[in-house]
């Protein structure tokens, strides 16, 4: 296992592997719900604030992929242009950061035309990257082990 994050709701948690597997396993019973494949040992998991995406980071990618958990599929790769080391959903399940070696950069997510932008990027090394109260800010761990908060 190489890294793990429990569902909001609490009923399910989700392990990453060396071997680039996601399992699910629904908390009460230990019994597995579901597996994803990657293309290599996944580095970071995150579960959108209402439980319906997953999103996960290969190491050495530059990609984040995001599993609709209802679909049992991926249904989208986000391009982050440099290698990501972690990535965390905001409280709205809107935003998507991500934190690695060149940037820290937010995906948004827009419903009503089911697209997304990106309106926040800051040339940064991290290591990680968690919101801030009410999601108005980001508290970014540098690589060199500084804490930064971007407003």
């Amino acid at each position: 296992m190489t890294c793990c994050q429990f569902h909001p709701d609490g009923h399910l948690f989700a392990a990453g592997t060396t071997s680039g597997h996601i399992k699910l396993f629904e908390v009460k019973t230990s019994d597995n719900a579901a597996n994803f494949s990657t293309s290599g040992p996944v580095r970071s998991l995150a579960f959108s604030e209402n439980g319906t995406w997953l999103a996960a980071v290969v190491r050495g990618s530059t990609t984040v992929g995001i599993w609709d958990l209802r679909k049992a599929e991926e249904i989208k790769t986000l391009e982050f242009g440099s290698k990501i080391e972690h990535v965390r959903w905001d409280y709205t399940g809107k935003y998507l950061v991500g934190a690695g070696q060149g940037c820290v950069a937010v995906q948004a997510y827009d419903k009503s035309s089911k697209s997304w932008s990106e309106p926040l990027r800051k040339a940064c090394s991290a290591t990680a990257a968690e919101w801030g109260a009410n999601a108005k800010s980001l508290v970014v761990l540098n690589s060199d082990g500084s804490v930064v908060v971007l407003k």
